[in-house]
């Protein structure tokens, strides 16, 4: 029997231990006390005291005999008198004064009588001692004085008798207890004993009912080491091989008789790290405790027998053995496995590195495409306002239409290239839906007409008006869709149906039809309409012409929103391509004012406003003056400092992208500065609202944010907060109200102020398009870039350009990270943003019509 499978008896046994321990004291004290009792009854002291009281008797009737002898007056009978008189007198004695009657004198009749008699011969005595005349004549009273005895001598012995007979019951009953005690305790140690040979037999089963399992356990823990794929390599605290199994013995190239009380750094570990390998095995021996038992597993170089060099997995853990503690090493061979990973890396750099190329060059190509089409556009458009012949027209608008459509291929790869570089964003507003999908229809219904094709949409059920979405991505969605509804369907009907899902499905609550019918789509070919580069058969694209990339940018864009797309077709009757997507519904704008709902501070201000922008800069002065304050304007962080520190100011609002000084390095100076000058809040007025960027303002020491383009009950927001010292607890933490609309600069300025600055935007927006479309490959200056981005959109919007100014600050951010393909892929669609952005501001301004 092996030791853990004692040691599992003996665990099992000592349970019963107590109760025998707890036994033996009690059969001892049990024993003890058989053994008084027993002694008791055989001492002679109860045999004495019962001929003691039983003599009293009849020495008191021997003594009523002589009396009644000597009455006869017979001389020779008073010496009789007296010595059977002292044998009575010696008797009652006994009782009256032994301690083996002591107890008895407890029994007060029994005490009462040894009295009465004690009394009588103490009486008697003067008689029994005096002279025989004197005796004789006494005699006849003394025989009646102990015959008046007689019920008392009679007491004592019955009283005794009953006394003693008590007490032997007694010690009867006592031995009887004592023994059936000492019975029950001896037959309990007896089952005891019993069950605990029982259960040691049981336990003996059971152990070596272990040890069996336990043995086939060990043989099949051996075969599996024995042909397991990992080497297992066992390790004394000395670092000798103890054991290894055959996988060890095929890795390194060792037999377990070579290798066998080797050091095992010596046998395996190369050279140049053994002394590595020395300091961490005495670390594991001393300590107990590595980085590697129980902690996983490391790569290491390993040294085979024949000096071959491998990379190995090695996982270590630690275990105790009859023999002391050994370490058990499972080592991996993973050479191979490492080749394979280096190649998979290496393709997978490989693809995408040619996924990046890829994306570089349709940016690149799709940019270099663009511009000059643009060029060529426009100089279209020109050439078709002049005296044309008949032909001549014909072949201008035939150059037109098709430099449209290849506009239209090139702006359908920047899409699919955007998408591809995670550069698509949602940006949510609020609008109406339904005339939105209105405004779909009146836009797209020209073209219909052209096709002889009626176009028109309703709501089925109830309707869904105002709504929270990203209403630019779904204005393509549908211009797409519609545009190939459209397309491919002459001389038909064309329609959208808009419904409410209840209840939603998958989070989306509308599903939009489009609805044609045109020349359908076979069942296969739905398959794959929305894969990228896919289109119909020769009759499909002989009729309409494209890339295939229109429907595959339509499905990345729903996705992008989190809806869904489909088609359901008929060949030869139509189709109707659905979509689903998750709009949050909302309140109908407020259309009052936004002025009265943040009426302007009661107390006048001194403010000093840093801008380099002129345009910002007096539409901030004409709302700050609207509303009664001061106000004093400088155009960089430089001259804000010279002019802070002279002047006591209640508030400055500082912009951050400033020539000589920026507002951050302005703010710490002003900070530097002695009281009261370094005390006046300074609010960032800067176009940068991303809260990364707000968080970095306020850690330069700057106390709150107003954004650009200046929203008026924000700025009056924050100025309240000023007076009322509040600026650290609120400002810069709310959203704008729906419609709390941006202040225009329309709204500000006279008629002609207004011209002049609309025209210097204008001119601004231009040179900078001007300038983006002649950049040359690898020759990018983004600080540039960045710079002028930021100058004209802190602009834009007020002049209402909000698409050109968000274009323009994906442009700033990309300029920022220097990534060229991503800048050019923004700067195509900034082009194109800016022509519509142009000739909404510049009803005079012609050029050639967008991509759509």
């Amino acid at each position: 029997m092996s030791r853990h499978s004692r040691l599992f008896l003996f665990l099992k046994n000592w349970v019963f231990l107590p109760l025998v321990v707890l036994c033996l004291p009690l059969l001892v004290l049990l024993g003890q006390e058989v053994y008084r009792d027993l002694k008791l009854l055989r001492s002679a002291d109860i045999d004495s005291v019962q001929w003691t009281l039983s003599q009293v008797e009849i020495e008191y009737l021997d003594f009523l005999l002589t009396l009644e002898r000597a009455s006869s007056a017979e001389d020779h009978h008073l010496s009789v008198v007296r010595k059977d008189f002292d044998i009575l007198y010696s008797r009652v004695g006994i009782l009256g004064s032994g301690m083996l009657f002591a107890p008895m004198r407890e029994i007060d009749g029994f005490s009462n009588a040894v009295t009465d008699v004690k009394f009588f011969l103490d009486q008697s005595t003067t008689a029994i001692d005096g002279s025989d005349a004197d005796l004789q004549a006494y005699i006849p009273e003394l025989q009646k004085q102990a015959n008046a005895l007689r019920p008392q001598i009679r007491s004592l012995f019955v009283q005794g008798l009953e006394y003693f007979a008590s007490q032997s019951d007694q010690r009867r009953l006592s031995i009887f207890t004592t023994l059936t005690e000492l019975a029950i305790i001896s037959v309990t140690i007896l089952i005891a004993l019993g069950a605990l040979s029982f259960y040691s037999m049981y336990a003996n089963a059971q152990a070596q009912t272990s040890a069996r399992a336990l043995a086939r356990t060990n043989a099949h823990m051996q075969t599996i080491l024995s042909t397991t794929h990992e080497a297992v390599i066992v390790a004394d605290t000395r670092g000798k091989i103890v054991d290894l199994n055959t996988a060890a013995e095929t890795t390194f190239g060792y037999s377990l008789a070579e290798a066998k009380n080797q050091s095992i750094g010596d046998l395996i570990v190369p050279p140049e790290h053994r002394k590595a390998h020395a300091q961490g095995f005495a670390r594991l021996v001393k300590t107990g405790q590595s980085r590697l038992v129980g902690k996983g597993s490391v790569h290491l170089e390993a040294l085979k027998a024949d000096g071959t060099r491998i990379s190995v997995e090695l996982a270590m853990q630690s275990a105790k053995t009859d023999d002391g503690e050994v370490f058990i090493g499972f080592l991996r061979d993973i050479s191979q496995q490492l080749e394979v990973e280096a190649e998979i890396r290496a393709a997978r750099d490989q693809a995408l590195a040619g996924e990046q190329a890829k994306a570089n060059f349709l940016a690149v190509m799709s940019h270099e495409i663009r511009t000059p089409l643009n060029g060529l556009l426009g100089n279209l458009t020109l050439i078709s306002k002049t005296q044309l012949d008949k032909e001549q027209a014909v072949f201008a608008e035939n150059m037109e239409i098709s430099g449209r459509q290849l506009m239209h291929h090139v702006n359908s790869i920047l899409d699919i290239a955007k998408f591809e570089s995670g550069k698509a964003t949602v940006s949510h507003t609020n609008f109406h839906l339904g005339r939105f999908l209105q405004d779909i229809v009146d836009s797209q219904s020209g073209h219909a007409g052209r096709n002889q094709t009626s176009i028109e949409w309703e709501w089925l059920g109830t309707s869904l008006d105002w709504v929270n979405g990203d209403k630019i991505i779904l204005e393509q969605i549908m211009l797409n869709l519609v545009g190939n509804a459209i397309k491919f369907t002459h001389g038909g009907r064309m329609s959208i149906e808009a419904e409410q899902l209840l209840p939603p499905d998958g989070g989306c609550n509308v599903e939009i039809r489009i609805i044609d019918s045109g020349i359908g789509i076979s069942e296969e070919d739905q398959l794959r309409i929305f894969e990228d580069f896919e289109t119909c058969d020769s009759t499909y694209t002989r009729d309409g012409g494209g890339t295939g990339l229109g429907l595959a940018i339509v499905k990345r864009m729903v996705q992008l929103l989190g809806g869904q797309a489909g088609v359901e077709s008929t060949l030869g009757e139509g189709s109707v391509f659905w979509l689903r997507l998750p709009f949050l519904p909302v309140m109908e704008p407020d259309e009052s004012d936004g002025e009265e709902r943040v009426k302007p501070t009661e107390q006048s201000l001194s403010i000093l406003i840093a801008e380099d922008i002129e345009t910002n800069a007096f539409v901030a002065l004409k709302l700050l003056e609207r509303d009664g304050h001061k106000v004093t304007i400088v155009k960089d962080g430089l001259s804000a400092v010279a002019r802070a520190k002279v002047e006591v100011f209640d508030v400055i609002l500082m912009d951050i992208s400033m020539p000589r000084m920026d507002g951050l390095q302005a703010t710490q100076e002003i900070r530097k500065a002695p009281p009261p000058f370094c005390d006046v809040p300074i609010l960032a007025f800067s176009a940068n609202v991303l809260p990364e960027e707000t968080d970095h303002f306020r850690a330069s020491g700057m106390d709150g944010f107003i954004g650009k383009p200046l929203q008026l009950s924000e700025l009056r927001r924050a100025l309240q907060a000023v007076l009322d010292n509040t600026l650290s607890a609120n400002l810069g933490e709310e959203e704008p109200a729906v419609d709390d609309m941006a202040e225009k600069a329309q709204d500000v300025l006279n008629q002609s102020e207004y011209d002049i600055y609309l025209k210097r935007f204008i001119d601004e927006g231009a040179a900078f398009m001007e300038t983006l479309a002649v950049i040359p490959l690898g020759g990018m200056d983004f600080t540039e870039i960045v710079s002028k981005a930021h100058q004209i959109r802190s602009t834009a919007s007020l002049f209402g350009a909000d698409n050109f100014a968000t274009s323009l600050g994906n442009l700033e951010q990309e300029a920022k990270q220097s990534n060229e393909a991503a800048c050019l892929i923004e700067i195509a669609n900034l082009s194109e943003i800016w022509l519509k952005t142009r000739m909404s501001l510049d009803p005079n301004y012609e050029a050639a019509p967008s991509a759509e």
